[in-house]
């Protein structure tokens, strides 16, 4: 008669975990051949480095021609609203932002935007803030 026990350890050999390819959409596509759209990658690279960081970057969504950011500013000028929604321009050398108390209320207003239809006005931003 075979009489088998089961170990009560685990086995000391574990398989590697194989990483898993998960294909990702891209939050927003820039032609960098366009010299705006290529200054706002760069603007927001800066914007997000860990040696000189303004921001901390949690949402980003293209909406024509008009990036919008959700951040957390690194230094705020008010503690109690240091998070922003934030318009960086892809035709011109311009940025513009909103003040919220939270994550989540800026990312209904990204939400909101992002339902409503894009006026031509609406995405030009006229003023640097």
């Amino acid at each position: 008669m075979c009489c088998h026990i089961r170990s009560a350890r685990r086995s000391c050999y574990r398989r590697p975990q194989r990483p898993r390819l998960t294909l990702l959409r891209p939050l927003a596509v820039l032609d960098l051949n366009k010299p705006f759209e290529r200054q706002a990658h760069e603007f927001l690279c800066r914007a997000t480095s860990k040696s000189d960081r303004m921001w901390k970057l949690y949402s980003l969504q293209r909406q024509g021609d008009v990036l919008l950011c959700v951040v957390q500013w690194a230094h705020p000028e008010s503690a109690t609203q240091p998070f922003s929604l934030v318009e960086v321009s892809l035709t011109a050398s311009a940025v513009r932002w909103q003040y919220y108390a939270s994550v989540e209320a800026a990312r209904a207003e990204m939400e909101r935007r992002s339902t409503a239809p894009v006026s031509s006005e609406g995405a030009a931003l006229a003023a640097v803030r």
